[in-house]
């Protein structure tokens, strides 16, 4: 497991990493302040949604339904990965295996098969993708070495991104890399929503890694970056911006990608907390090595305005569903004296038209999935950090 330290700069860095890789780390669990504002907003979750709830003991950052039916859940005990099903009512474990860092998303290829992620750290030396079958789980694809030789929104594309930004916050200059969710192509093929890196890999399961798309900054009112701080000196000027954060992704029955953002911290006098500025991008299938920036380029702006979007997954209507962790943004799980508004869930139509908002005031919502009887299934409190609000896996009515 990663050592405190190096969990708390991952945070500063990644914007998220606080609560997709560590277990061990001190939290607002030792902040008695931390659960009376979650009960003063009355995020816990309402008995009477839902028909079956599953609680754990160890942090979830990711749910996915299985063709059987099953829900599988990836559990990070320690050192440990557990692939827990959900079917008809019970658990049972489908593979346990060790990796070094956390598994942060999960896409079913088949029974009993699966594509996962697991985290990345400091300089790229983690974050792999693997591939899990027959009770057993194989590494096929190193993306952390990847990014460590290539750093796509650094050194491609438009290269918006200079090395010397990520030295901040107590993290190192050089490439850096958060595999999140992923969703399947293929038996082979996957894609992965790269948080840190702030690009959208492809990788198989011999190896092969690119990268498809780069997401530029946010911008403002004007169209230009929003600027997060300058890692120059008096000589020489070196903007840095605030980083996209991609987290999510989904294939639509049209084809085309949908990739979801959360956004990182702004700076100290803009308030530094990101709220309306994430949003979801529309990528064609066929896209390769495309920057996906406001205006320009293949990469359709879908939807904007949005807060810490953690998930999206698509419906058995045919319609988007996207998971905003907390519309006070995932700020407000970390630091008092913001507190939490609560997580949302809302319907789009393929062109980004909004249909309707299905749940509002969740409990730090983190991943959805349908199973195959149309069901919708929500993780809420991913890691162990608030008394009483452990990581939840239930069925959602709405």
């Amino acid at each position: 497991m990663l050592e405190n330290s190096v969990t708390v700069r991952m945070l500063m860095l990644n914007f998220i990493v606080i609560f997709f890789l560590s277990c061990e780390k001190e939290s607002l669990s030792t902040d008695p302040t931390a659960v009376d504002r979650m009960e003063e907003a009355d995020l816990k979750a309402n008995k009477n949604l839902y028909s079956e709830t599953f609680e754990f003991s160890a942090p979830v950052y990711d749910i996915a339904a299985a063709p059987d039916g099953s829900i599988l859940v990836a559990v990070n005990q320690g050192d440990d990965r557990i692939i827990q099903q959900i079917k008809n009512g019970s658990l049972r474990t489908m593979v346990e295996f060790q990796t070094a860092t956390a598994i942060q998303g999960i896409a079913p290829i088949g029974a009993g098969n699966a594509f996962v992620t697991t985290g990345g750290t400091d300089l790229a030396e983690h974050g792999e993708l693997y591939r899990v079958s027959n009770g057993k789980a194989r590494m096929v694809a190193d993306l952390g070495a990847y990014e460590f030789e290539n750093d796509p929104d650094a050194y491609s594309g438009i290269q918006w991104k200079d090395q010397l930004c990520e030295a901040i916050d107590g993290f190192s200059a050089g490439p850096q890399n958060n595999p999140f969710k992923v969703a399947a192509l293929s038996g082979s093929t996957a894609l992965i929503a790269d948080a840190a890196g702030n690009t959208l890999l492809s990788a198989t399961t011999t190896g092969d890694i690119d990268w498809v798309a780069i997401f530029t900054p946010p911008v403002d009112e004007n169209g230009d970056y929003i600027l997060r701080w300058d890692a120059g000196d008096e000589s020489q000027s070196i903007p840095c911006f605030v980083q996209p954060v991609p987290t999510s992704v989904a294939i639509g029955p049209d084809g085309y990608i949908y990739v979801g953002e959360l956004t990182g911290t702004l700076a100290v006098e803009d308030g530094l907390v990101p709220i309306g500025l994430s949003r979801v991008w529309k990528i064609p299938a066929d896209a390769n090595k495309v920057v996906c920036e406001v205006g320009s380029g293949p990469c359709q702006l879908l939807i904007d305005g949005l807060t810490s979007v953690i998930d999206l997954a698509i419906g058995p209507d045919g319609l988007l569903y996207v998971v905003e962790f907390d519309e006070n943004s995932w700020w407000s799980s970390f630091y008092p004296p913001l507190p939490p508004a609560g997580g949302t869930i809302s319907v789009y139509e393929l062109d980004g038209t909004l249909v309707k908002v299905v749940a509002s005031s969740l409990s730090f919502p983190s991943a959805i999935t349908f199973d195959k009887n149309g069901n919708l299934w929500l993780l809420e409190n991913n890691y162990i950090g608030l008394p009483g609000y452990p990581p939840t896996v239930r069925m959602l009515e709405y």
